[in-house]
């Protein structure tokens, strides 16, 4: 069976570690490299993490591409106040796994993105887990190159729930709310995993517990886990959305989603993401967004296979 080629953009926080562990476990993903961007932490610790993360497992074959160091209309980036609460002061929960052996790749981020599109076209999966500036970058600089992926899956919005930034913004999306709308708005067409599916698949203390059991591996991302389980929603047993690794997970396996709704979406100012008045009634849906997902499958196959990578580490 080919594999799935694989990019994922992070803003390297805790679940974009637990995707790219998932990414790393699958034996029918091929993972491409992985592409750093702000959000959770600032680039270059999100690089950083990603690293880490990589040497964690001994992939360190992968490679690290850096991206936008903040939003288009900002100058610089400023952490907001909840990301240390919930991914700890250092994006990963506050465990220390060291400093990494490799640095980033010399290659930036969006022309590593578009010579991969170039290169290995339909085979190619994009998947972004984190603001989309990144993306927007790409699609300036080579929108035909992305026309050529065989699929770009974002997370990012909330169309059904409350946002995660404010009442009506997602985080990701609010975090460069311009570039989102920029990308919902090019002819690309794009897989959405908004809050409405990844709130459906809470993961607890308890649901991975075995793994602190498994050695430095195991132990390391179980911590990591463990703090965001703890913070972002408030206990070990209401435990944290696996935002990132449902994307990830459906990018290679959208049967996984057993309700995708089409749509074409923009931004409001206040990083709202919403169907588009004036393309309301167009035939072409440009987008299909996640409402609901089988969660006892994407768990059972999420524990089951990120045991496996960690008892081979």
């Amino acid at each position: 069976m080919t594999k799935t080629k694989m990019i994922i953009d992070c803003d390297t926080g805790v679940d974009d570690a637990l995707a790219i562990a998932y990414i790393l476990a699958d034996p029918q993903i091929e993972v491409l490299g992985i592409t750093a961007t702000y959000g959770n932490i600032d680039l270059h610790s999100a690089a950083r993490n990603s690293l880490s993360i990589l040497e964690l497992f001994h992939r360190e074959d992968v490679g690290v591409y850096k991206g936008a160091e903040h939003a288009y209309d900002k100058t610089s980036y400023v952490r907001g106040n909840k990301s240390p609460l919930i991914h700890g002061e250092n994006g990963i929960g506050n465990v220390d796994l060291g400093s990494p052996k490799k640095q980033p790749n010399k290659e930036n981020a969006v022309d590593f993105i578009i010579d991969s599109a170039k290169r290995y076209k339909e085979d190619l999966h994009l998947v972004f887990v984190g603001p989309l500036t990144d993306l927007a970058d790409c699609i300036r600089k080579d929108l035909e190159a992305m026309k050529l992926c065989g699929d770009i899956t974002i997370m990012g919005g909330a169309l059904t729930v409350k946002g995660n930034k404010s009442v009506y913004a997602e985080a990701n999306i609010c975090s460069d709310p311009s570039a989102a709308k920029e990308v919902f708005a090019s002819p690309l067409h794009l897989s959405v995993i908004p809050l409405d599916a990844t709130l459906k698949t809470l993961f607890k203390v308890s649901d991975i517990r075995s793994w602190k059991d498994l050695g430095f591996a195991g132990r390391s991302l179980y911590e990591i886990a463990r703090f965001y389980y703890v913070h972002e929603l408030g206990g070990e047993e209401t435990g944290g959305a696996m935002h990132d690794p449902l994307a990830a997970y459906a990018s290679k396996d959208p049967s996984i989603i057993t309700n995708w709704f089409p749509c074409n979406l923009t931004v409001e100012e206040n990083g709202r993401t919403i169907g588009s008045f004036e393309e309301l009634n167009l035939k072409e849906k440009r987008h299909r967004v996640a409402l609901d997902v089988d969660a006892k499958r994407f768990s059972d196959d999420y524990i089951s296979s990120v045991s496996e990578l960690i008892k081979r580490s």
